[in-house]
């Protein structure tokens, strides 16, 4: 059995990482010059989900600039999907903006995800809003959440 590890992204998991996105209908499609650049700015934070020895099969990347983190994208691979891989990768996150010392951790997700929208609620965020008509392709509302930190999970 191939053991999970919850690591910091390298740049050789770009590629990983835009094929990963791109296979996933409710992650942002970003071009690979995007991560590329986060990767190597201070103010984000890139995890890659890696089956051991080197299959990576899921990713976030976050904002981490100001006290209020803010996760941006996040895709688990469809052959990884529902095995606890994003579920990993949220844990990860939330310990990483402890140790930072944020406040909290905000996410935009589709109103259509409710995938997305359940784990938060099982990770401890909580619907704080809506944006309308804030994705395109298709056009749809994004609901706002929010982990306040500090607090039990």
């Amino acid at each position: 059995m191939k053991s999970l590890v919850i690591r910091d992204a390298r740049p050789a998991d770009i590629a990983a990482i835009v094929a990963i996105a791109g296979d996933s209908p409710s992650a942002s499609h970003w071009p690979y010059s995007h991560y590329e650049s986060a990767l190597f700015q201070p103010g984000y934070l890139m995890l890659v989900a890696e089956l051991q020895p080197s299959e990576v099969v899921g990713f976030l990347l976050a904002s981490t600039a100001i006290e209020e983190w803010e996760l941006e994208n996040i895709a688990v691979s469809a052959g990884a999907r529902r095995s606890g891989v994003g579920r990993a990768l949220m844990t990860a996150l939330i310990d990483n903006a402890r140790r930072g010392k944020a406040t909290e951790i905000r996410q935009e997700i589709r109103e259509s995800n409710t995938a997305a929208q359940r784990l938060g609620l099982s990770m401890g965020f909580a619907q704080q809003g809506r944006r309308s008509d804030y994705y395109v392709n298709p056009i749809e509302d994004a609901l706002l959440f929010k982990h306040l930190l500090g607090h039990s999970r």
